[in-house]
């Protein structure tokens, strides 16, 4: 029976979760993805080098895979000195609405294909035959990856593939990313690409060897994007042309044989080049300097007579707003992005909602905005849909349809909207209450960018066919095809209109993005800026002339041009396209039968782990191993832990499948308060096994999941000063089912309900939390946790205490963490808790130690206090309070590998029950 005042408390701590929490208007994205492959029959094929792994509808994809890897691993046998001697698996996925791939040499070669195209234009110009160019990229990391050579080889044949094993894989991001970008584009650099190099130069900032040779150091460094891409192409290209493609070799083999990585990059650098890799990096800086020398001195001669309009960078869609108004999605990489509307009269942006993961957005003047944003399911899958935002309110247009594009109807009754599903385009109609209608299917090899309605209701798109550049196309309704506006070699994208007949957009005309005004009747064409990095996102705004996004070294700054005038006219007749069709195609693959796909020959273990921690009461080495099949169908993990202050072992096994079902079993010790001599002299075994199945419940954004479990644990107390070895047993086996809202951003609640089914226990439990995170501005952060739970007077009842609880168990939760507190400091059938942590960030360190394999990162800081009590229908409420800080430094080892050292204070305030605390983390993951 759950009394009145408990009930109160309950409702209380939920209708918080659900203000705060469940409802809050939040759709966001984030990474990473994972493959799941319920409800889908998976199949393999084999052929010389390769296994495919791909789904039933997918068979044509999957053979051209093959074909387009096998001709892929001819070319790279002529320009590697070895070649992998295991197939590579090739593991078709679908589950992402981006083009993206991934390459893993241990415990086997594989390789992750992304089925999307990329339709995101600035990061596939030049990039035709796409499948083609990411399986070469990913192929030349198993390739580079895989080299060995005297003492590895021999190691390998004795201990098997160990990490330790593969020094190219512990070596600098920038040499593994560069390598496989410059056998990917073979010295050809798109516009983009070399826009954003020539501004590294003309910042005067180029960046050292030390901010390019950690990987984590990349990550930390918000632009350029693709920090390690760009660089180590640059580099590779330029040992190449220096020194030759041999010599390039020569580096790549001397490293292979190395058993100790990381240790001797100089030593084979001047092996093969005579010079070690600071001495290179002085040459390559200076190189480029030259070889953009030009360019910038040409661009700089021409003014467009542009106005900045925001004095900070951001990354920014565009759109027309009402009364001439420019409505903006606004990110820098740090805050998070949010709408915003620009008041031409108050020369201000108003803020309107804070929302990220955009990729499209428009507004109607009776409909509002409308966007496309990224979300994430609880299948992991990251799949764009449309929202409307009305009245301060977001609205969901559709569901799990994949729309990156979306542009409003000139009614405003219906949107277009555009996808790619299984490597096709598609241009639909949806419409306000959700009916949709597909206007238009294109063939494997067209990709579909961004649209632009013209005033009288034309659709014009930037449109990639095969053999083809990014061009101008519009869309004919009546024959449901698109006919061709411009035919040139050029990239065209990014449209909107000035009025009828009159068209913007950008383009690389010249090699560098700027904005052009096309005539539809003429097609005339005027260069209306010159930008020494580039120009991108055009809008007309009748008050401010033309608005623009321009490039410069540290992001993109919002410009406009009041009094636009024609800097130079455009024949397209220049830049007729270039017809490919005649390439040589790809020829068929022999291959083998199609056979139905089995997991067990690649569940090995992919990931280890270790750790140390100490606190007052033990001191832990903990050592771990993780891994699944290559379609993460079947996923577990070991851990053992050795606490060294009182000779005592724990472990933890872990199993699931594709996330429906899991089972762990875990034994681990308690500390518990001994009120004769009040220390944490009681410790208590805890052997535990949970077994449980969740299903989505597709609700709320796909956020919602249902679940069932069972969870039984047997306590043992193994050792008190007061009888050394005591055998005071108590078993706990509860059923119960739950239920769990998870945006996989920081806002988690769930809602848990057990019974006592056997064991020493009897009656019911019920319990509840709510955590979330927000980023604050100026690299700050706010964590936020709220729990409470109820248990029958004969159930096990609850322990409040100690700095680590179980707030991550679904089932079985009954420690509560307390900082400040010892482990039992109250001990009832309610409890409720609350914590609040402020974390900043303190500094970038960014550095690492010249290239040996040492690095720093960030090191951040965190206050909290958290409350909470724990009490008996017939004891009164006590609220206990502790606080207490966290300085976390971020070392890094063999170029990527985080190794947090986090050192942490805790105090109680409660005069007999508070305590000082003090701990020690270090943990790494490899």
């Amino acid at each position: 029976m759950i009394s009145k005042k408990f009930k109160w408390i309950l409702l209380s701590t939920m209708g918080l979760m659900m203000y705060f929490g469940m409802y809050t208007p939040t759709i966001l994205a984030e990474e990473p993805v994972a493959l799941n492959k319920g409800g889908h029959q998976w199949l393999m094929q084999q052929s010389q080098h390769f296994i495919v792994h791909f789904r039933s509808d997918w068979v044509q994809f999957a053979a051209h895979s093959l074909d387009i890897a096998e001709k892929v691993h001819q070319d790279l046998a002529s320009q590697f000195s070895q070649m992998p001697t295991d197939k590579t698996h090739l593991i078709l996925e679908d589950d992402e609405d981006s083009n993206k791939g991934s390459a893993m040499p241990i415990p086997s070669p594989n390789i992750i294909l992304s089925l999307h195209p990329p339709s995101n234009i600035l990061n596939s110009e030049g990039n035709d035959k796409w499948l083609d160019t990411l399986i070469r990229h990913e192929y030349t990391h198993i390739v580079h990856l895989e080299l060995n050579d005297r003492a590895v080889t021999r190691a390998r044949d004795i201990f098997g593939r160990q990490l330790l094993f593969f020094p190219h894989f512990l070596t600098p991001h920038f040499l593994v990313e560069g390598l496989a970008v410059y056998m990917e584009k073979q010295g050809y650099y798109d516009s983009f690409f070399a826009m954003q190099m020539r501004m590294e130069v003309v910042s005067g900032q180029l960046a050292d060897l030390s901010q390019v040779v950690n990987q984590v150091v990349v990550d930390n460094s918000l632009l350029p994007t693709g920090m390690a891409y760009l660089y180590g192409a640059y580099f590779i290209d330029y040992l190449t042309k220096t020194y030759g493609e041999e010599a390039l070799q020569h580096f790549l083999t001397d490293y292979s044989g190395y058993l100790i990585p990381g240790f001797f990059l100089n030593r084979s650098a001047r092996h093969a080049f005579g010079k070690d890799f600071f001495a290179l990096w002085e040459e390559f800086r200076a190189d480029l300097i030259t070889q953009f020398s030009d360019q910038i001195a040409q661009s700089k001669e021409h003014s467009s007579g542009a106005q900045s309009l925001d004095s900070q960078p951001f990354a920014y869609l565009l759109a027309n707003g009402e009364s001439d108004q420019l409505l903006a999605w606004r990110n820098n990489y740090v805050d998070g992005g949010h709408l915003a509307m620009w008041d031409s009269e108050k020369n201000q942006w108003h803020y309107l909602s804070t929302i990220n993961g955009l990729t499209s957005l428009d507004t109607h003047p009776q409909q509002g905005i409308v966007v496309s944003q990224k979300n994430q399911n609880q299948e992991e899958q990251k799949f764009n849909d449309l929202y409307r935002y009305v009245d301060g309110q977001w609205q969901s247009l559709t569901e799990q349809q994949r729309f990156t594009q979306v542009r409003w109807s000139l009614d405003g009754q219906s949107v277009f909207a555009t996808r790619h599903k299984q490597g096709l385009p598609e241009l639909w109609n949806v419409t306000l209450d959700g009916q949709q209608t597909r206007l238009w299917q294109g063939s494997f090899g067209w990709i579909i960018g961004d649209m632009a309605l013209s005033p009288t209701g034309e659709i014009y798109a930037s449109i990639k066919q095969p053999f083809s550049a990014w061009n101008i196309m519009r869309f004919e309704q009546k024959e449901q095809s698109w006919l061709a506006v411009t035919e040139t070699s050029a990239t065209e994208h990014q449209l909107s209109f000035i009025k009828e007949g009159e068209l913007l957009f950008s383009a690389d005309y010249n090699g560098h993005y700027q904005i052009y005004r096309m005539d539809l009747t003429s097609l005339q064409v005027e260069q209306l800026t010159n930008e020494v990095g580039g120009a991108f996102s055009p809008q007309w705004i009748a008050s401010q002339g033309l608005i623009y996004q321009a490039y410069e070294h540290d992001g993109y700054h919002l410009r406009h041009i009041h009094a636009v005038t024609a800097l130079n006219d455009v024949s397209l007749s220049s830049y007729a396209t270039v017809n490919e069709a005649s390439s040589a195609p790809i020829s068929t693959t022999e291959k083998s039968e199609i056979t139905e796909d089995s997991p067990l020959p690649t569940l090995t273990g992919q990931d280890w782990a270790s750790a140390w921690q100490s606190d007052d009461n033990q001191s832990l080495v903990i050592f771990g191993i993780s891994g699944s099949d290559n379609l993460e169908r079947h996923q577990y993990g070991i851990q053992a832990a050795w606490d060294t202050k009182n000779t005592l072992g724990s472990y933890q096994l872990h199993y699931a499948y594709e996330d429906l079902w899991q089972a762990i079993l875990s034994r681990e010790h308690e500390f518990n308060l001994n009120p004769l001599t009040n220390k944490e002299d009681r410790i208590v075994r805890q052997d535990n096994l949970t077994l449980k199945s969740d299903y989505s419940l597709h609700g709320i954004d796909d956020h919602l999941t249902f679940g069932v479990g069972t969870y039984w644990q047997k306590e043992s107390l193994i050792k008190s000063p007061q009888g050394t070895s005591s055998a005071q047993a108590s078993d706990e086996w509860l059923a119960g089912t739950a239920l769990q809202w998870d945006d996989k951003l920081g806002h988690y609640a769930d809602l848990v309900w057990e019974q006592n089914v056997g064991g020493n226990y009897s009656g019911q439990k019920w319990q509840a939390q709510w955590m979330a995170h927000w980023n604050l501005p100026g690299s700050f952060s706010l964590s936020t946790h709220l729990a409470a739970g109820y248990a029958d007077s004969k159930a096990k009842p609850f322990k409040l205490g100690g700095y680590e609880g179980d707030k991550i168990k679904l089932y079985g939760r009954h420690q509560l963490a307390l900082s400040g507190y010892s482990y039992g400091a109250q001990v009832g059938q309610a409890y409720t808790t609350q914590s609040i942590t402020l974390s900043h960030l303190i500094y970038r360190v960014n550095r690492n130690w010249d290239v040996w394999p040492i690095g720093f990162g960030a090191i951040s800081g965190s206050v909290f206090i958290n409350s909470g009590s724990s009490w008996n229908d017939n004891q009164r409420y006590q609220a206990l309070t502790g606080v207490g800080a966290e300085v976390q430094i971020e070392t890094i080892g063999f170029y990527f590998y985080q190794l947090p050292v986090i050192i942490g204070y805790n105090h109680g305030l409660d005069s007999q029950l508070g305590k000082d605390q003090v701990y020690i983390k270090l943990s790494a993951q490899f």
